[in-house]
């Protein structure tokens, strides 16, 4: 019985942090779409997408000559009447995808709550989204305390992973994202599907570097910016003391429009380069601020992208 009783507390915690995440209306949306591979879909394992490789789904392809070690029981009698020739019947095979998600965990991703709350949600669509459709999923927390959530699969696991989401914890300490991202990525599994989400305000270089890692494992990365608007389009006035919340630097500025305007197209000018060396690569940069609602990014500008599909 206390067995019994650990179990329902279990599932009754899970449910808790779906509904923290992701609104039971949201979920019955949401099951209805399924994450959009570009690639060749090249799971080893059985699911529900269609590959490319021939298998032994239920779907036709098309029919070849037969061949000495072919399985008789392909061959299809009905064009050997017709024609007086052994052909074999070719199905597209059914595979898996692997989704690898990358969470950033650093400091600068939960100063404040709305922000942090929006990059767990993304993170537990994209993982309901994948877990749902029998594909293999792997969500890795950057920077975080947390450990990485083992390769698991199946609609079963659903509310055990986004729980898990809903409790991962921000770096203690000065982390950065493309240092940490970049040790990361080298387990991560060849020809996934591979979802970054952050703000990605960190020195580029070794986040391009993590991305170039990825690619030459022939993963397709998709990466999520969450931003906040002030971040965006700051609206602070007079004399003020800005403090780095990773580094802990400061720097005394005194805010006139001059230096506001410079600071949107600095920050103007850092989103063109990773959307430049995105567009460069075959992958996509999609800024996601927080004053678009989460079902708006969700079913508009990522279907709209073509990352969503029913």
């Amino acid at each position: 019985m206390h067995v019994n009783n650990e179990m329902l507390l279990a599932e009754k915690k899970g449910c808790d942090s779906m509904n923290a995440l992701l609104s039971p209306v949201l979920t019955k949306r949401l099951a209805n779409f399924k994450l959009t591979s570009k690639q060749i879909v090249r799971g080893g394992h059985k699911g529900e997408r269609r590959s490319q490789r021939l298998g032994s789904s239920l779907e036709f392809s098309d029919y070849r000559l037969y061949s000495p070690g072919d399985d008789l029981r392909q061959i299809d009698w009905n064009t050997f009447a017709r024609t007086n020739k052994f052909y074999i019947k070719r199905f597209l095979d059914e595979q898996e995808l692997s989704v690898s998600i990358y969470l950033d965990c650093t400091k600068s991703m939960g100063i404040v709550k709305g922000k942090w709350l929006r990059a767990k949600q993304f993170a537990a669509a994209c993982s309901f989204l994948t877990l749902a459709n029998a594909d293999r999923l792997r969500f890795t927390p950057i920077a975080s305390p947390s450990n990485t959530y083992p390769d698991t699969k199946g609609k079963a696991m659903i509310n055990h992973v986004i729980d898990f989401i809903d409790q991962v914890s921000i770096a203690p300490d000065e982390e950065r994202f493309g240092q940490q991202l970049l040790q990361k990525s080298r387990a991560g599994k060849k020809g996934s599907l591979t979802i970054l989400i952050s703000d990605f305000l960190d020195d580029p270089d070794n986040l391009f570097s993590a991305l170039k890692q990825m690619q030459a494992r022939h993963q397709q990365v998709l990466l999520l910016q969450v931003v906040l608007p002030e971040e965006m389009n700051p609206d602070y006035v007079g004399d003020l003391q800005l403090i780095d919340i990773e580094t802990t630097k400061y720097r005394e500025v005194s805010m006139s429009p001059k230096v506001i305007d410079q600071y949107k197209q600095l920050f103007e000018n850092h989103t063109n380069q990773m959307k430049s060396f995105c567009q460069k690569r075959g992958m996509e940069l999609i800024v996601c601020p927080t004053s678009q609602s989460l079902e708006e990014t969700i079913f508009s500008t990522l279907m709209h992208k073509g990352w969503l599909r029913r």
